[in-house]
């Protein structure tokens, strides 16, 4: 491949790290806290994307990406349509969000008024939307890159590509934050609709012609490829498989668990208007997790991706406990110690184990990252919609919104401690070892030749 195309490649997420920051940011935060839609509902609407992969969306993108080709490509029509189904249904979002009729109601009334509110429906139709494209989008994306990318610059694409699209999250941060000084319903809409075109922008620029019509991988032959019941006889016959699968659930959500708790928790906490808590959290606690990302990435053929991963790890729990006791101080200078010290460890674990799933393929590109995407999807569903449900849990018990934030942020502290006891255990030679068997015995009991 091309210098440029492997370039260009690493440029795609940023289109993403815009529509996903926005969404997960500024979006969440106004409608939990401005809007007062109980967090519950707000994160459960935004965890809807990684319910998807659950059901097997990514394994079913990545199986047909295998082993179909639509105009004599393989990855690129899946590429799109998961892009296109993303932007469009990201524009519509902040619309929707406005015609929520359920704010500020009581647990009780809340719960029969969902089953009319016609905004909600809306809303839910949105983020299924658009964690269809997502799913899709990115299951093929990385499959090209396995495919197309050797060993030697795998871990230099990927880490790229995540260090540009925090970046991209940063400066699309501090520019909404600006913009939304002035806050009104219709700024946030415009926001939606520019940022939805320039990531649409971005995307096709990046993928575009990258695969070459009618090519077969550089993997070699093409391979009988796994239904969804087959991943998961995989999964399951297979502890190797299985270990790893689990380690990239709890990581993941040790990883993710906060994404979307951020801006709330300096809303109800600190007390900070939106446009505040825009350019605050993602811009500080991004900006070094972005740093580190690339420092760790170009590292981790020296360093090795356990290693790197146990480092981060390490930080995150110094950082979560910093950020804990902030909050009961009410202190924003040791807040943004936390923040600094957090986005240390997230930079260096997050790429370590995005570089881990993506070698950990044993040839078959498609089926294991649809499968590690599966268990990275479930962390990020349960990290996301359990943060609403313990936020309201704690609050409605305590009264006190610093103690739910506490709860959930120590609860990633216990999940980076678990994924870093199951490392050790995690080999990528035992792994491919046993890989090999567990599919032929797949394919045989289900009478494949």
């Amino acid at each position: 491949m091309r210098q440029f195309n492997l370039v260009r490649l690493a440029f795609f997420q940023m289109g993403f790290g815009i529509m996903l920051g926005f969404l997960h940011d500024t979006l969440n935060r106004v409608m939990t806290s401005d809007l007062g839609i109980s967090s519950t509902i707000v994160f459960g609407l935004i965890s809807l994307k990684e319910l998807l992969a659950v059901f097997g969306v990514k394994v079913w993108a990545g199986n047909l990406s295998d082993r179909s080709h639509i105009f004599g490509y393989k990855r690129s029509p899946y590429i799109l349509l998961g892009l296109l189904s993303c932007v469009f249904s990201f524009m519509f979002s902040p619309g929707a969000a406005y015609e929520v009729g359920i704010a500020g109601l009581e647990f009780s009334e809340m719960l029969p008024a969902m089953f009319t509110d016609i905004g909600l429906f809306k809303l839910v139709v949105i983020f299924l939307c658009f964690g269809f494209g997502l799913q899709v989008a990115t299951t093929a994306y990385y499959a090209l890159i396995a495919d197309y990318v050797g060993d030697k610059h795998i871990g230099k694409v990927t880490s790229a590509s995540w260090t540009l699209m925090v970046m991209t999250t940063i400066i699309s941060a501090r520019v909404v934050g600006t913009y939304l000084d002035v806050y009104t319903p219709e700024r946030l809409a415009n926001v939606a609709f520019v940022g939805g075109l320039v990531a649409l922008g971005v995307a096709l620029f990046a993928f575009a012609g990258v695969e070459e019509r009618n090519s077969s991988s550089t993997k070699g032959k093409a391979e009988e490829a796994l239904s969804f019941s087959q991943s998961i006889k995989l999964l399951v016959s297979s502890p190797k498989t299985l270990l790893f699968a689990l380690y990239i659930l709890v990581s993941i959500f040790a990883l993710f668990a906060n994404e979307i708790v951020m801006e709330p928790f300096g809303a109800d906490v600190f007390g900070m208007k939106v446009g505040e808590t825009t350019k605050l959290f993602r811009p500080t606690m991004g900006g070094v997790q972005l740093i580190f990302m690339l420092v760790v990435g170009f590292m981790l053929n020296k360093i090795g991706k356990k290693r790197g991963a146990f480092i981060g790890n390490l930080f995150c729990m110094v950082g979560f406990s910093i950020i804990i006791y902030s909050g009961f101080m009410l202190d924003e200078t040791i807040l943004r110690a936390g923040l600094v010290v957090t986005g240390i460890g997230l930079g260096a674990s997050s790429v370590s184990n995005i570089t881990m799933m993506m070698t950990m393929t044993a040839g078959r590109s498609g089926v294991y990252i649809g499968l590690w995407g599966t268990a990275q999807s479930l962390a990020m569903f349960l990290g996301h919609f359990g943060a609403g449900v313990i936020r309201d849990i704690v609050y409605a018990f305590a009264g006190n919104y610093m103690w739910a934030y506490a709860a959930i942020f120590g609860l990633e502290i216990v999940a980076f401690a678990v994924a870093s006891l199951l490392l050790p255990r995690i080999s990528q030679d035992d792994f491919e070892e046993e890989s090999q068997v567990k599919i032929a015995e797949v394919l045989a009991a289900s009478g494949v030749d």
